[in-house]
């Protein structure tokens, strides 16, 4: 059963999820963010897998018969043994006889509603995106570079698009080393792959809609996400350039995550 599954590995991957938040302040001091994203990675995609991975059934299988214990009235207990086929003829004489017909069993009803939650879900963030996408469109405005585009509806820099991204700039001012800056993050998330990476996330927080640590854990990983970019922008890059690389990105990121179409 396709929800008995999804349960089994929500409940066993919320107390992975639970253990590595509780003790985030340890592991950040010992591990570096590219780590802890490679985890959450990993997580991520055991979520959107439904299947349960179980070892090989032996090759030998011995079915036992089943025993029923029948109390006879004015006499001692006896049991009886009954084939499958039995059971099957008696269930079906049992159901007949009271006339009883469910239109639909707990479990499915389950599902139904795991079903309907799961299709709520990706339906309001692709319609969000879809909207955020039609609000921008008639305001783009392009630059000197390729795939860069001035977008006076968006509040901080952003990349969006996972077959042709494109770098999206709020309508500011830049110098050209804060430019740089910017751009630098940018073309390092659409290199690492990081909209899909985000779109993974979206995909295991549908599946499992219900799961309050998913939540959680979707929201520690878009940060660590962000901490990983940074980090392999400044790698073997001098003090004085981290220094101002950081200040940059605080200053024109603070608003990120307002916008509809945020990465």
């Amino acid at each position: 059963m396709m929800l008995e599954t999804v349960l089994t590995i929500s409940l066993a991957t919320s107390v992975i999820i639970a253990l590595l938040l509780c003790l985030s302040p340890l592991l950040d001091k010992r591990y570096s963010a590219r780590w802890r994203y490679f985890v959450w990675l990993i997580i991520a995609v055991r979520l959107v897998i439904p299947v349960n991975i179980r070892l090989p059934q032996a090759p030998v299988r011995i079915t036992m018969p089943e025993q029923v214990v029948v109390i006879r009235a004015g006499g001692p207990t006896a049991v009886d043994v009954m084939t499958e086929e039995e059971r099957s003829e008696a269930a079906r004489y049992e159901a007949s006889s009271l006339n009883y017909a469910p239109v639909m069993s707990l479990s499915e009803l389950f599902t139904c509603i795991w079903i309907a939650g799961t299709a709520v879900f990706l339906i309001v963030h692709i319609a969000g995106y879809i909207r955020f996408r039609l609000r921008i469109r008639p305001c783009l405005r392009d630059t000197e570079r390729n795939n860069v585009k001035i977008c006076p509806g968006i509040s901080a820099p952003l990349a969006v698009g996972f077959i042709r991204p494109v770098i999206l700039l709020p309508d500011m001012v830049y110098t050209d080393e804060e430019l740089g800056f910017i751009l630098a993050h940018e073309v390092m998330h659409i290199k690492r792959g990081d909209l899909w990476y985000k779109l993974l996330l979206v995909a295991a927080n549908a599946v499992h809609w219900f799961n309050p640590l998913v939540y959680l854990m979707v929201n520690r990983a878009e940060r660590d996400l962000e901490y990983c970019c940074d980090y392999m922008v400044v790698k073997n890059k001098d003090i004085e350039y981290r220094k101002k690389y950081s200040m940059t990105i605080l200053k024109h990121t603070r608003n990120k995550g307002r916008d509809g179409g945020s990465k």
